[in-house]
Order: C-alpha cells, then sequence, then structure tokens
C-alpha cells in the first residue's frame, strides 16, 4: 500500500490555507492541490502557490476541496498536525476523508499547472500547447472545462463563419487566424 504524509504545525498550515482561501474567487468550491516532495508542502490553486518547509515521507500529490480541508484543519486541537496520504484517503488524527485524487506511481504528474487567478478560455486552451498532458490536465480537474472551451471555440468558429462567409473567407481561414493569434 502506497502512503506518504507530512507533519507541520497547525498555525502555519492555517496561516496559508487563509490566505488561499482568500484570494480564491470561488472560495466555496476551490479545489487545493497538495504535493508532497523531500521537505516541502505546496499548497496550488489557480492563480496561487505556496510552499512550505515541514517533514514529510515518500511523495504524492492529492486535490481536496480548500474550504473543507481548511475547517478539518481548523478542528483539529494539536500545536503539530500530521496527514497521511493512502489511495484515495486522508488521514488527520483517525478522521478518515475520501480525496479526490492520488498519485504514487511516478512523479510525471506532479507537476502544478500554472494558471492565473481569473482564467479563461484562452488560458484552458493554450495548456496542451505548453506541454500539459491530459493525466495532468484531469488530475488538476480541468478536464471538463478544458473540454467545454473547446466546444465553446468551435461554436464560435461556425458564428464568425456564418457571418464572414459572405466575403469568401471558409473555416479554415478562421480558425488559421484565431489559431496564430491566439498562439494556441
Amino acid at each position: 500500500m502506497n502512503l506518504s504524509s507530512f507533519i507541520i504545525r497547525k498555525s502555519v498550515l492555517v496561516k496559508n490555507l487563509r490566505e488561499l482561501y482568500k484570494l480564491s474567487p470561488w472560495n466555496k468550491s476551490s479545489v487545493l492541490e497538495l504535493t508532497i516532495t523531500d521537505g516541502k508542502l505546496t499548497l496550488v490553486i489557480p492563480g496561487a502557490k505556496h510552499i512550505l518547509e515541514c517533514e514529510t515521507k515518500s511523495t504524492a500529490k492529492a486535490t481536496i476541496n480548500l474550504s473543507y480541508f481548511l475547517n478539518i484543519i481548523k478542528t483539529q486541537n494539536d500545536i503539530k498536525i500530521q496527514c497521511k496520504i493512502t489511495e484515495g484517503t486522508l488521514e488527520i488524527k483517525g478522521l478518515f476523508v475520501n480525496i479526490q485524487t492520488t498519485f504514487f506511481e511516478t512523479d510525471s504528474i506532479l507537476r502544478s499547472i500554472k494558471m492565473p487567478l481569473n482564467y479563461t478560455d484562452w488560458h484552458l486552451l493554450k495548456l496542451e500547447k505548453e506541454g500539459y498532458t491530459y493525466e495532468e490536465i484531469e488530475f488538476n480537474k480541468l478536464n471538463f472545462e478544458v473540454y467545454y472551451a473547446k466546444k465553446t471555440l468551435n461554436s464560435n468558429i461556425l458564428k464568425t463563419f456564418n457571418l464572414l462567409r459572405i466575403y469568401g473567407f471558409t473555416k479554415k481561414d478562421i480558425k488559421e487566424i484565431i489559431y496564430k493569434k491566439g498562439d494556441l
């Protein structure tokens, strides 16, 4: 069974989680990405990243709802918090929480996706061009958003084509302009 863990002062973790919570425009639904590496815990939400020094064991990555995780940590009474991550589960002092995703096999998916806080469809469409794999996009719970950004783009291309076809433009012309200008 794969196991990864970190031990950190509660005050440090709560302070950083609160800062991320304040930054997030989607407070209640923001996904927090926890990455455990050698001596570091990295906390990431779209547009913000905090790297904290702490005691760690093994390497892992997990995602959990930010406000839910913050509430769990705030209710703990100990000075230091120990979090253990196994496949699909986060354990904090006997409390077992189902987490959205974990990854242990290799560290190929441990790369965080860099996105601005108020990202748009354009940012989502650029992810594949920037070298992110489908697995990384899926791990960061952006696969549906990327899918809908592609659908919206195709719909907008069709609308533009319908407006400009009387001037001799083809769908291919419009796609070329968008992909070249938008750097997609």
